[in-house]
């Protein structure tokens, strides 16, 4: 018997027991809410009372499973309102994160980032993960719709003017640097925001009225001296200096913030000439104000705030920052302390507690362990006990057999009946002693791994009509798993 003819004689259109990654598991994208962990509801939190949540699993602990069912929980929360909406977004690009800051400090290797990651360059990763999509959707961009339900241009229009300049520098700060001072003219156009850094204004007036002043000089200084023309001429040349001076001021206070900001914001691969176009595109008031400039966290509270306020008007209530795979970056690898050094700054109270912000990080257990030994400093500083902390993702025998029995509902073809996962196997087996396998196993991934190996190891010696896995194989497959977790 082959494995086709065991899933059509029990019904099944998908194999629900051979996914290793939760990103490429079909079988889970069809069972949705069909079953759930019970912490679910603590880890999600109410979104209209946005919450940190801190969770510890093992490898295979569907952390990932985790991450895409909240997903699809907000994007049904996000249907069904109008306000109070969430937006979500995925903060697990780290190698793409680590290797821009190689780039931007001229380090050889992305792996010599870690040493010097801190809470703002995630934060200005989070940042510059929504703000170009809202930037493309407030431009009204072809397939930019992060916002769903919502007309963002119309909205934004009819907000404030503060909101308004709220949304103008994000995109000056956040946006990705193609075209960005293009992007720049026509954000501010289509929010109705006039003004300038009125550099180029003081020049041009400083350039005519020295050629006025010019002119008049020589007019007055012809075959005869006429006075009347070198007194006026004086004056404007005076002036035409002075306008002059406020010019060279005006371009030398955005060309030291430009720099400031190229230098301060790792994760863009922005130079500095990207951000003085774009802040000559402002009034002075804005470019003064919190900009980041440097790598400290004030500035990014503030511009967290300034997202808060723009997403409100838009009817959005928060934003979940869903973070996941932080042992998979290539320079981190699985290792622990390099993973303490790309998480540890996050865990800040004051940023997991920020308004607005509901922070779901879902990290390897290794990082559990070495929070509980860490000294009272960091204990002060991320206030875990405050932070919806989960300090194991526990799976009991019973739950993953409940969890084999949802994927086997969403695997099983249209018409046909739906088994539980007892009935795959011999009656001599059971759930019991099923449950009691799975319990040994640990976790979602280690369970489906035994069902699978038992149908393998079934399939390599049974006959046509043997379509129920025998004891002896369920015996083999317990057998191998428990030694692969003890060489593992």
């Amino acid at each position: 018997m082959n494995a086709d003819e065991f899933l059509t004689r029990h019904g099944l259109a998908l194999n629900p027991f051979t996914a290793e990654d939760a990103g490429q598991d079909a079988v889970l994208a069809r069972t949705a809410d069909a079953w759930k962990h019970p912490d679910f509801a603590k880890i999600i939190g109410d979104p209209t009372h946005p919450s940190p949540t801190v969770v510890f699993g093992e490898r295979g602990a569907g952390k990932t499973a985790l991450r895409l069912q909240m997903e699809h929980f907000l994007a049904h929360w996000n249907q069904r309102r109008s306000t109070d909406r969430t937006l979500v977004v995925a903060h697990d690009d780290f190698d793409g994160m680590l290797s821009t800051i190689a780039r931007h400090d001229g380090l050889r290797e992305p792996k010599a980032a870690l040493e010097s990651i801190r809470l703002s360059d995630h934060v200005d990763a989070i940042l510059h993960r929504v703000v170009p999509l809202l930037v493309d959707q407030l431009l009204r961009m072809p397939k930019a719709s992060v916002l769903h339900g919502s007309n963002m241009r119309r909205a934004l229009s009819k907000s404030s003017i503060a909101i308004r300049r709220d949304m103008l520098l994000l995109q000056v700060a956040y946006d990705h640097p193609s075209a960005v001072v293009r992007r720049t003219r026509r954000v501010r156009s289509a929010l109705r925001c006039s003004g300038s850094s009125g550099a180029m204004l003081a020049g041009a007036w400083s350039l005519l009225l020295l050629a006025i002043a010019a002119v008049m000089g020589l007019i007055g200084i012809g075959a005869t001296l006429h006075f009347e023309y070198l007194l006026p001429a004086a004056v404007m040349a005076c002036v035409g200096v002075m306008v002059g001076w406020t010019w060279v001021l005006r371009k030398a206070r955005v060309a030291r913030i430009s720099r400031r900001m190229a230098k301060a914001i790792r994760v863009l691969q922005r130079d500095a000439r990207g951000f003085r176009g774009s802040l000559h595109l402002l009034p002075m008031e804005l470019i003064e104000t919190s900009l980041p400039q440097d790598r400290g966290e004030d500035a990014r509270y503030a511009m967290l705030d300034r997202l808060h306020r723009v997403l409100g008007a838009v009817g959005y209530a928060s934003l979940s920052v869903l973070v996941d795979r932080v042992d998979e970056p290539a320079c981190v690898a699985g290792d622990a302390q390099h993973m303490r050094n790309l998480v540890w700054p996050m865990l800040s109270s004051r940023f997991l507690q920020h308004p607005g912000l509901a922070v779901k990080l879902l990290l390897p257990k290794e990082l559990g362990e070495m929070a509980a030994r860490e000294d009272g400093d960091f204990h002060r500083g991320a206030r875990l006990d405050k932070q919806n902390m989960i300090e194991r993702l526990h799976w009991t025998g019973a739950m993953l057999a409940e969890l084999c029995d949802a994927r086997l509902r969403a695997a099983t073809a249209s018409g046909s009946k739906v088994l539980k996962v007892e009935e795959l196997f011999d009656p001599s087996v059971g759930r019991s002693r099923l449950s009691e396998a799975m319990e040994r196993s640990g976790n979602p991934r280690e369970a489906l791994r035994l069902v699978y190996g038992a149908i393998q190891e079934h399939l390599s010696h049974a006959n046509a009509d043997e379509h129920l896995v025998s004891a002896a194989s369920f015996e083999w497959a317990r057998r191998k798993l428990g030694e692969a977790r003890q060489r593992g």
